[in-house]
């Protein structure tokens, strides 16, 4: 099995701290994580300060997660240059920020 290339954590303030690389092989890691996360809270803020690289398969995720969201707040407090630009040429900054 691969070395996982991604991780998460959580800070004292409650914010998810993402960290690594978001591909394919942990949407089933990442779906579990959101899904649970939302579950025990009405707000999940999430930080991709240390995200280094996303693929199409997860930024597919992150956009179905959100509008899957029922009276629930998500919000992205930190975005690394990366994904920053990832969000910016495909469109979905404003999407997943807001």
């Amino acid at each position: 099995m691969a070395t996982r290339l991604f991780s998460i954590n959580q800070d004292v303030d409650g914010t998810y701290l993402f960290k690594g690389e978001l591909t394919i092989h942990d949407l089933d890691y990442l779906k579990d994580f959101l899904e649970s996360s939302v579950a025990r809270s009405k707000k999940v803020s999430i930080s991709m300060a240390e995200v280094e690289f996303a693929d199409t398969a997860s930024l597919q995720l992150l956009v179905a997660f959100k509008k899957s969201l029922r009276n629930k707040e998500w919000k992205i407090t930190a975005l690394s240059d990366e994904m920053e630009k990832v969000l910016t040429i495909s469109g979905l900054k404003r999407f997943l920020e807001s």
